[in-house]
Order: C-alpha cells, then sequence, then structure tokens
C-alpha cells in the first residue's frame, strides 16, 4: 500500500481510502453487519488506514459498524460527514448552520466512540447558510478538541474560495472517476495551488466501471442505481460501450476493469485517495490490487482516448 500526506496535515493516508457508505444498508439494498467487519478487518490487513464514513450513511448505522470494525485500532485515521438531515427512515434536508453541525459532530463523536475525529468534512452545501458559517463551525470543533482537521465534500470552486478565506480546511471530496470530469477544469489547480487532499469518491462510478454490468442488469428495490442517470437509458448504453473497450484494455495488461479504473483515478495529478467502497472481503483485495498496477502516461493518454471517443 502507497500512502501520502492528506493536505498539510500530519496525516499520513493510504492511497486507498475505504468507503463505508454501503453498510449503511440505505441507497444500496440490504447489508450484513458481518460481513462488512469482516471487510474491515481485511482492509486493515492490507494496509489501508484510512475509512469515510457520514452519518446519513443508514442513520448512523455504517459509522457504529465503522467503530465494531475499528475496536482497539489506534493506527487509524476516520473520517465522517454531517449536514444531511435524516429520521429513521431516511434523509429529510440539508443544513449548514453552525448549531446543527456541532450537535451532528457529538452524535457522531457516539456512534464512533472516539474522543476525536480525525477528519470531520461538511458532507454537502445547504445553498442558504453563508459557507463562512459551517467553516466556523469548523474551527470551533477543532478548538474544543472534537475534531483534528476539517474538509468539505460537493462544494463548488466558489464556495471552495470563500471557505478557504474564512478557515483552513484540509480536503476535499468530489465525485471523481472516468465518466465524471468535471472537477478538473477548477477544482483541481485550486486544490493543488493550496495544497488541499483531494478524496475522490466513486471511482467505480456505483460499481458501473467494474465491469460487471450489461444492458440486461437490474436493481433491487432501495438501490440508488435503479434511477441513476449513468445506469438509465442512452448514457447507460454508451457507458457499457466505454466500458467494453477498457475490459479490451484490461486483459492485454492483464488486470480487471476495477483495477485500471481505480488505477487512472490514482495516476490523476492532485488526487491523495480514492474513496472505494467494498460489500466484502473479495471485492476489497480486487481494489487494493490496483495499487500494485500503476499506470504510465501512455496508458492514461489511451484510457482517456478511449473514454472520449465512444459515441
Amino acid at each position: 500500500m502507497d500512502y501520502l500526506q492528506l493536505g498539510r496535515s500530519d496525516m499520513r493516508v493510504s492511497r486507498i481510502c475505504f468507503g463505508t457508505w454501503a453498510f449503511g444498508g440505505w441507497w444500496w439494498g440490504k447489508s450484513d453487519d458481518d460481513e462488512s467487519i469482516e471487510a474491515i478487518h481485511a482492509a486493515l490487513d492490507a494496509g489501508i488506514n484510512f475509512f469515510d464514513t457520514a452519518d446519513i450513511y443508514g442513520g448512523g448505522r455504517s459509522e457504529s459498524v465503522v467503530a465494531r470494525g475499528l475496536e482497539g485500532q489506534s493506527d487509524v485515521y476516520i473520517a465522517t460527514k454531517g449536514a444531511v438531515l435524516f429520521d429513521d427512515k431516511w434523509m429529510t434536508g440539508v443544513s449548514n448552520e453552525k448549531a446543527y453541525l456541532k450537535r451532528a459532530c457529538e452524535a457522531s463523536l457516539k456512534r464512533l466512540k472516539r474522543e476525536v475525529i480525525d477528519l470531520y468534512q461538511i458532507h454537502w452545501p445547504d445553498n442558504k447558510t453563508p459557507v463562512s458559517e459551517p467553516m466556523e463551525a469548523l474551527m470551533e470543533l477543532q478548538k474544543e478538541g472534537k475534531i483534528r482537521y476539517g474538509g468539505l465534500s460537493n462544494f463548488g470552486i466558489r464556495d471552495l474560495e470563500v471557505a478557504l478565506d474564512t478557515a483552513r480546511y484540509e480536503s476535499i471530496q468530489p465525485l471523481y472517476n472516468l465518466l465524471h470530469r468535471e472537477i478538473e477544469a477548477e477544482v483541481l489547480p485550486f486544490c493543488d495551488e493550496n495544497e488541499i487532499g483531494v478524496l475522490a469518491y466513486s471511482p467505480l462510478a456505483s460499481g458501473l466501471l467494474t465491469g460487471k454490468f450489461d444492458s440486461q442488469s437490474q436493481f433491487p428495490e432501495g438501490d440508488h442505481r435503479r434511477d441513476h442517470p449513468d445506469f438509465t437509458e442512452e448514457a447507460f448504453q454508451r457507458n457499457l460501450r466505454i466500458i467494453d473497450q477498457l475490459k479490451e484494455f484490461a486483459e492485454k495488461r492483464e488486470c480487471t476493469v476495477t483495477q485500471l479504473s481505480v488505477s487512472w483515478v490514482l495516476a490523476q495529478p492532485g488526487l491523495t485517495c480514492a474513496i472505494c467502497g467494498a460489500r466484502n472481503a473479495m471485492q476489497l483485495d480486487e481494489i487494493v490490487e490496483a495499487v500494485d498496477y500503476p499506470l504510465s502516461q501512455a496508458e492514461v493518454d489511451r484510457i482517456n482516448h478511449i473514454a472520449s471517443s465512444t459515441e
């Protein structure tokens, strides 16, 4: 496993960050806690020291599972997120108000069974609260010793700029993969200039870039991919054509499409980590091996060509 410094922090994190969204069950169908904990233990064995969760993942269930899986582990970093309002059934809104974020952080600390959270991230902007307010919440939580560092997730470039005028943050967490590259134009250069870590989520495009789906694939009730644009109608057909070519390229390289897709993300300048989810140890093993398949620039260029030229 390879490791990089996160922003200007003292955290040296594994380039594969274990994402635990699916542990919560919401949006992904059923999940098994014991299987999830086995996957966490497999991640530790593979050298992964960075785990990402959020309070909204199963209404706190993911955080609780992470706490169980990492019980007794001191040489790991836990990142979680707050800002999404929820009840015991589903999300109900978003709030960037300072008072709410501080309460949410306290609740996450209890579920994670930690005295301090290594990285606390504002999950989504609420598009009404001034950006300075959630940044003030992060500053106060840091001063109170409840978090070590703060980060932002899903914020656009203008908000990222304003936020940095208020307080320092060490990371952003954007959607980024071979099919979704919007952050390359402005966000990545901004983060590089300001030494802000970039934690790319959904590097496998919710499983699409594993190469395991075809035009007949169906998803169970409660799985967000049933209605996701990447998996529906014309976009899905185009994506499958891209993946067919990636399969050919991966076969020549003697790796899987999963490994190729994760390696592509890790090869991008300015990327600190790829946040990869896995329901079980077997899925995780395949992902971790991507670190052993670094791409040459010529290979990156070839993959870029495949993604941009398939109509």
